[in-house]
């Protein structure tokens, strides 16, 4: 994963007290849910329409990889930065890349995501259309290909 630099999109978030467990540490659990709605933010930053139609007529997609490292705790109260970015676009599938950071730049977590797209019809693996490439490419620039 490539520094923070390297990430366009940054959602802020402050730490509810629904995040954190009995140690008031953020549960492990609750930054795949961060990145999730980062993902959302991300998704309307790069053009796409998000409304309650979203998931029931536009591109479907299954989730088939989540992976989160962590690497310092996040604690009640605290403001984290949620960086989002696509690290790649493969023939049928999606890379986005995340990083929780504190204001100070301390990192939290670094999670990796894998979306495939697939047939509405069929649930199986189709290419990722040409209009979605555009404009991930339109708001990221170059993105490597897998």
């Amino acid at each position: 994963m490539d520094s923070a630099r390297t990430f366009r999109h940054i959602w802020p978030l402050r730490v509810r007290s629904y995040h954190v467990d009995r140690q008031n540490v953020v549960h492990n659990l609750q930054y795949l849910y961060f990145f999730e709605e980062a993902r959302v933010e991300y998704i309307r930053a790069v053009g796409l329409p998000m409304d309650e139609g979203t998931f029931l007529t536009h591109d479907k997609f299954f989730v088939v990889k989540n992976c989160c490292e962590y690497a310092a705790p996040a604690y009640f109260d605290e403001m984290l930065e949620i960086l989002t970015r696509i690290s790649f676009i493969g023939e049928s599938s999606i890379g986005f890349e995340h990083i929780a950071r504190k204001t100070d730049g301390t990192l939290c977590a670094r999670g990796e995501h894998v979306f495939v797209h697939v047939d509405t019809e069929s649930n199986t693996p189709s290419r990722v259309p040409e209009a979605l490439r555009s404009l991930i490419a339109a708001y990221e620039g170059a993105i490597p290909r897998k």
